[in-house]
């Protein structure tokens, strides 16, 4: 926790929020392995049910650019929090592809996308936005791998997928967390150092980059979706694959943690140039991992280059932000990223089958770091 002792209740809030409205795209392996064994889903179907709750989330966020300062934010949390909770218990009871897919879509538009939106509002404000990003990543990513650890014995329920349980239960705390909410509509702005033609000529590069974070966050979209079933088809066991998920998550907690103590202290661009190339490289290292400690490694390789490199690319954000709006929709272009990533692989997979993972992963993340180029320039001309 920061030393700051006025940081600590924003920091609680925002990881609250910020865990409650993402936790789904960490637990969604297991998730979607669960409902394909009990519906009988295809892989286009799996990556369907994914892309609905991401387009939901996603939506929201690019709506709260325009409602943030018009809507109390501890009543919208509140609400949001409701609703998700109730959204995940209405799916854990669905039985049907087709209910799943409103229902998800629900879930994501009317609880987490809220939900995730707040976060970044509420974490921006703090001292260190990029250290309290950290931190919140490494929460969610704690969280994620407890639900993870725990899906064997969350998924013998006969009523419905269990994991969705503590997804469920998570939101309500949101709302005795609430009282911590700045009161400040829209969140503080970098200090620019020349006038309204520079702000402008940064407000339009941070769009830029949360284009480019979209197309990168593609990248693990498209091979987390997948990454319980492509690890099954390596004929490794329902244990084993559980408790490698579990590990890689666990274990990418180094990424969050480390960019959480390093903060900016060597500059956003080499951090994300770096975390792109060795994400490329552990999903090579795990399409040709054949047992368990193998699978673990290439796991927590993909987890930690992901979760590194996305501090800073929120952190790259709200540097070139002026405005705090941009900052608000940071949420969209990872979900909606983590969804088209889904979607795409999920329809080549269908095709040529899991070989396919490397090459889509990779070009979205080169893709996203080409778009990145030149907001890395902007970023060092504004620190000058």
């Amino acid at each position: 926790m920061p030393k700051d002792n006025s940081d600590t209740g924003p920091i609680v809030l925002g990881c609250l929020l910020y865990t409650a409205g993402s936790a789904i795209q960490y637990v969604t392996p297991a998730y979607l392995s669960e409902l394909a064994t009990r519906l009988d889903l295809n892989e286009a179907q799996m990556g369907s049910i994914s892309a609905a709750e991401n387009i939901g989330i996603g939506v929201a966020a690019l709506l709260a650019v325009f409602w943030v300062g018009r809507i109390d934010r501890r009543l919208a949390a509140s609400v949001a929090a409701l609703a998700c909770a109730g959204l995940d218990i209405v799916a854990f009871l669905s039985r049907s592809f087709e209910m799943l897919l409103v229902v998800r879509f629900l879930a994501g538009f009317l609880g987490e996308g809220i939900l995730f939106s707040l976060s970044f509002l509420v974490l921006r404000s703090t001292r260190n936005p990029e250290r309290s990003l950290g931190i919140a990543l490494t929460t969610v990513v704690m969280f994620a791998s407890l639900v993870l650890a725990a899906a064997p014995t969350l998924n013998r329920s006969s009523m419905g997928s269990g994991v969705l349980l503590p997804l469920g239960a998570l939101p309500l705390a949101v709302i005795f967390a609430v009282k911590w909410m700045p009161h400040r509509h829209l969140p503080k702005t970098p200090q620019l150092k020349t006038g309204n033609a520079t702000e402008s000529i940064h407000g339009r590069w941070a769009v830029i980059a949360l284009i480019a974070m979209a197309l990168w966050f593609a990248a693990p979209g498209a091979f987390w979706t997948f990454a319980e079933a492509a690890a099954a088809g390596k004929h490794s066991s329902v244990q084993d694959i559980s408790i490698a998920l579990a590990v890689g998550n666990a274990v990418g907690l180094l990424g969050s943690s480390v960019a959480a103590w390093q903060a900016n202290r060597w500059g956003r661009s080499w951090p994300i140039v770096g975390a792109t190339l060795c994400l490329c490289l552990s999903v090579v290292a795990f399409q040709h991992s054949w047992h368990f400690a193998a699978l673990a490694a290439s796991l927590s390789g993909i987890n930690i280059f992901w979760n590194y490199g996305a501090v800073y690319q929120m952190g790259l954000v709200v540097a070139l932000d002026p405005t705090g709006r941009a900052t608000a929709a940071i949420s969209a272009p990872q979900v909606l990223g983590f969804a088209a990533g889904g979607f795409v692989s999920g329809l080549a997979i269908f095709s040529f089958g899991f070989s396919a993972l490397t090459a889509v992963v990779s070009l979205f993340a080169v893709a996203g770091l080409l778009l990145f180029l030149p907001c890395f320039r902007a970023d060092r001309m504004q620190a000058r």
